[in-house]
């Protein structure tokens, strides 16, 4: 792997903000850009002692640079500081799939500045933690100023260290996934499901920057969803918030509900696909997908099927939470794009004149935005956010 090309400061000396000054003074710049000591002072309510004290302590560190003094017409010029990035600490962020382990190492701005990717032979938890050990040590052997870790799979996880359980992975059973890897590479991880820390990473440094309140809807092995409101992701009592795909979108025959992850999911569309003889013997998702792109008529049904699903799911979205956009991705979402207008007509039918403005974007269906997500959440544990 490439390494790093600026020096940076001891990872031992940045493995801690300091106090809570000092992390309010490095959180705010980090979020919101270059700004001067008087400006922090009335935006944070700390004294102008203590942000001078702060400032300078984290300038001595190498965490934070000055940028060129802007003239006033009176007084003394501002003087902007803001975060050093090139030469500041790095994170990991790994997320975990039934098939694949994908590592990225960022800035702490989550900038990409490398990737790997690493074949999982099995999901017991004995396999996964050595898999996702390997590719950290593999960075922080390249980048040695990592100061955080943060892992992310589909599943229920606790206080972002245990995860409780993963249909994903198959663990029905509590793993102590946070512990077992800090004590091998003796720096704080943190655990958190996949979709809220793609989530995370968008509301902080992605397109999520631009909206108070956005959806996020995701289509693959599962559908899941999740919202910011008010600038806060929503988790839930039990951490369930949208994560299990199970939003009804229609009604058997016998009255029960039909959930949308049993029409959207990839193995979902398979099924009808084989039922239906679109897809013969072995035949999977690639086999779909490039009978969906030639046009065939069977195919793009089951590609509209899964259109409509999800729209009348973001649909019941808007209808409660009213958010400024809905952002689409997973694995299968250009299955979503093949079947235009089929999203789009059946969202505009079943939303309000007044929300007919919404905002729809669409990421690019890799794993690449997921992992730094994850990597953003060790950025959050670094300067002291809570979950």
């Amino acid at each position: 792997m490439q390494g790093d090309e600026h020096t940076a400061t001891d990872a031992t000396t940045v493995t801690s903000l300091g106090g809570d000054s000092s992390r309010a003074v490095y959180r705010d710049l980090l979020r919101f850009g270059p700004r001067s000591r008087s400006e922090l002072s009335q935006r944070l309510g700390l004294s102008a002692p203590t942000v001078t004290r702060v400032s300078r302590d984290l300038l001595e560190r190498d965490l934070l640079h000055t940028l060129t003094a802007v003239p006033r017409t009176k007084g003394r010029p501002h003087e902007p500081l803001d975060i050093e990035e090139n030469r500041g600490p790095r994170f990991i962020g790994v997320k975990v799939t039934a098939d694949e382990v994908h590592a990225v190492v960022t800035t702490v701005r989550a900038n990409v500045l490398e990737e790997l990717v690493l074949p999982l032979s099995s999901t017991a938890p004995e396999t996964l933690l050595e898999t996702i050990l390997l590719a950290a040590e593999a960075i922080i052997a390249a980048h040695p100023h990592v100061v955080g870790i943060g892992v992310g799979m589909g599943g229920l996880v606790a206080e972002r260290r245990t995860v409780i359980a993963s249909h994903l992975l198959g663990w029905t059973e509590p793993v102590e996934l946070a512990a077992a890897l800090e004590e091998r590479v003796h720096l704080p991880v943190v655990v958190e499901n996949d979709l809220i820390a793609m989530v995370s990473g968008l509301h902080w440094f992605g397109l999520g920057r631009s909206y108070d309140s956005f959806a996020v809807l995701t289509v693959g092995a599962g559908v899941g969803i999740a919202t910011v409101i008010d600038g806060r992701v929503v988790r839930g009592r039990r951490h369930m918030a949208g994560l299990t795909g199970r939003v009804p979108v229609a009604s058997a025959p016998d009255g029960s509900p039909i959930p949308v992850r049993e029409v959207a999911s990839t193995p979902a569309m398979l099924r009808r696909a084989h039922a239906r003889g679109v897809l013969t013997g072995s035949e999977g998702i690639e086999e779909l997908r490039a009978l969906i792109t030639a046009g065939e008529e069977g195919a793009l049904e089951i590609a509209a099927e899964m259109a409509r699903a999800l729209a009348v799911t973001a649909v019941g979205l808007v209808a409660v939470v009213d958010p400024e956009a809905i952002v689409l991705d997973g694995e299968t979402v250009d299955l979503l794009r093949a079947a235009d207008p089929v999203f789009e007509d059946t969202l505009a039918d079943g939303i309000a004149g007044r929300q007919q403005e919404l905002v729809v974007r669409t990421l690019s269906g890799t794993f690449d935005e997921w992992a730094r997500g994850v990597a953003v959440i060790a950025v959050q544990e670094f300067v002291g956010v809570a979950p």
